[in-house]
């Protein structure tokens, strides 16, 4: 716009992006079935009328194969323009508004689209329209020619897209399939079969053994083994897991599951699910195969001999869901992260590694017979693994009440349902409770054993109530410190929860300051919080700061702010991250989790405190 434009008069708003490697910002156009393009307007009703649409260079354009289309882009920076004009009979100073939306990607992920409103000052002068500004703009403004970004050192990281969707859930398993999924291709497929492999260990897998028995001792003729039956029932097991991580990969998206995983709706859902699970395993109700669906397959083997055992691999995979859909859907959900390939492959090795027994035992079903039966055995097994899955739901329930502030189920609540589980899981095993389901007349040594230690774990959480370690466990409790609406006690490090308050502090005290992004969901965030930061050395580095705690995964505009800020500061978006910044608020070191390395951590504070203190 003219420093002092008059009434009558053409001018245009120029707003320039400044973009920094490896992101990309996409162009006016509108692309379908693409990505979001960018969105730009003067607000109605200030002085300032639109006069044309806004316009723009001559963007870049390459095929995207995450959107599977041509997109238009520029890299490093651009300069867009919106032509105005100014409404007669306005005077003095001004200020109107544009609305701006837009999406920066790179190669592999997207961050989230921002909305934002700009204001625009500038001074209405005194006169009559002047004739070089008498006709619209309709050129695109000059571009900016270079770009001079100051980049924080990160000393750990293992994020391979900084500006994907915070991920909130971030627990063990989750970091050892994102672990594997970074050291290839093979070293994925291994360790889903690996998984696949374990899975047959569970309870639920027993129940099709004679059901398989059945079906397959009806196979062939003159007992030559039934090859292609076999080949059927295992392709039926394999396409249903893999088809299940194809639909939810389609569903979510590579970036969609991020935002999902944080929901405290999934959670409520997770956790119902869990519950309920564990109430089948104890026998309340059982999941079992419907007997249209067995004849419908004994119809189908009758007449081509592919269809049946088809249809039979497809029933074994419902039934056997009750053991694994919590490793599935961590598979599945942290793959997704990463798009169409590692849901795919590591469904294909899951599965396989689930159905090659069963693939050689059908082939000679006269084996099968050889294999533990169901039996009382069996039942304890199931209802153990029941009392598991509540405290597992317990995890999801907690929170769903931290990312809406409740204070429910603190530290100290969570522990005392814990334990109480854990006591009466063992009590059950050593036989001094009863599920009606369970029979049992005898109970062994490993039995016994196992229900002493369970009882022992019991009594441990609540020794954690009152100040002993969790150690790896502190992950899956809720935090001391997550803010709360009743007064509590302050944590050992006396945290501010305010950027801005902490900031003014820092300054005024001329401090570092020591930012700690953590999140209600994080199970590292915990383990750090209750292992690392409290070590004499490293709480000796961060007393020479001024300490900052900003949780970024509640559902509260503050904590969404505190989410954009830390990829304003961090450009990462795991949980935990840490900054040592300057009294000003300036990065000067980013530590991201990566490992429970006290060494590392105090590398890393000391650094970043000697960097602004020298």
């Amino acid at each position: 716009i003219p420093a002092d434009i008059r009434p009558g008069e053409h001018g245009i708003i120029v707003l320039t992006a400044q973009i920094e490697e490896p992101w990309h910002l996409y162009s006016l156009n509108p692309i379908k079935d693409g990505p979001i393009t960018t969105e730009m307007s003067l607000a109605i009703g200030g002085s300032l009328l639109p006069d044309g649409k806004p316009v723009e260079p001559t963007p870049d354009v390459k095929f995207d194969t995450n959107f599977s289309t041509k997109v238009e882009y520029y890299a490093k920076g651009v300069a867009f323009g919106i032509p105005v004009l100014l409404k007669s009979g306005m005077s003095g100073p001004a200020t109107d508004s544009i609305k701006l939306r837009y999406q920066i990607c790179n190669a592999s992920t997207c961050k989230i689209p921002d909305n934002l409103n700009i204001p625009v000052k500038y001074q209405i002068g005194a006169g009559s329209a002047r004739p070089e500004f008498a006709s619209a703009v309709k050129e695109a403004p000059k571009q900016p020619s270079s770009y001079q970004n100051y980049k924080p050192e990160v000393i750990e990281s293992v994020s391979a897209a900084p500006f994907a969707p915070p991920t909130a859930v971030s627990d063990e398993a989750s970091q050892q399939i994102e672990r594997e999924k970074k050291k290839g291709a093979l070293n994925f497929i291994f360790f889903s079969f690996a998984a696949g492999l374990l899975a047959l260990l569970t309870p639920c897998v027993f129940p099709m053994i004679p059901i398989t028995v059945s079906f397959f001792s009806k196979s062939g003729e003159n007992g030559k083994p039934d090859v292609k039956g076999a080949v059927a029932y295992c392709l039926g097991i394999i396409g249903t897991f893999t088809l299940l991580g194809l639909v939810l990969t389609a569903i979510f998206g590579p970036l969609g599951i991020g935002n999902l995983a944080k929901s405290p709706w999934v959670n409520l859902a997770l956790g119902v699910l869990f519950v309920v699970l564990a109430i089948n395993l104890f026998g309340v109700f059982e999941i079992v195969v419907p007997s249209w669906l067995l004849d419908k397959a004994q119809e189908g083997k009758k007449k081509n001999g592919i269809m049946g055992p088809l249809m039979m691999g497809f029933a074994f995979t419902l039934t056997s869901f009750t053991c694994t859909v919590a490793f599935v859907g961590t598979l599945l959900a942290t793959a997704a992260q990463g798009g169409w390939f590692f849901p795919i492959i590591g469904m294909l090795a899951f599965s396989t590694a689930f159905a090659l027994p069963f693939f050689l035992l059908a082939l000679f079903p006269q084996y099968l017979n050889a294999l533990p039966k169901s039996g009382s055995w069996m039942i304890s097994v199931k209802a153990y693994m029941g009392f598991l899955e509540l405290a597992a739901a317990l995890k999801f329930l907690s929170n769903i009440d931290g990312a809406f502030n409740w204070g429910l189920i603190t530290r100290p609540i969570f522990l005392a349902i814990w334990s109480g589980i854990f006591v009466v899981a063992g009590l059950y095993l050593i036989g001094w409770l009863r599920i009606a389901a369970d029979n049992s007349k005898k109970f062994g040594y490993a039995r016994r054993c196992i229900g002493v230690l369970t009882i022992a774990a019991g009594i441990y959480c609540l020794a954690a109530m009152n100040g002993a370690t969790m150690d790896r466990f502190e992950g899956f409790l809720p935090s001391e410190s997550y803010p709360i609406r009743e007064k509590k006690t302050l944590p050992p490090i006396a945290w501010e929860h305010n950027y801005e308050v902490a900031l003014a502090r820092a300054k005024a005290e001329n401090k570092p300051l020591f930012i700690n992004f953590t999140g209600v969901q994080c199970t590292n965030c915990r383990d750090m919080e209750k292992n690392i930061l409290p070590q004499p050395a490293i709480r000796a580095e961060i007393d020479k700061c001024v300490p900052l705690e900003l949780w970024t995964d509640q559902v509260s505009k503050e904590s969404e702010n505190n989410a954009k800020l830390m990829l304003e500061k961090t450009k990462v978006s795991t949980l935990p991250v840490y900054v040592v910044a300057k009294p000003d608020g300036t990065p000067v070191k980013i530590y991201q989790y990566a490992s429970r390395d006290a060494n590392l951590f105090l590398k890393f504070m000391q650094d970043g405190i000697r960097a602004i203190t020298k």
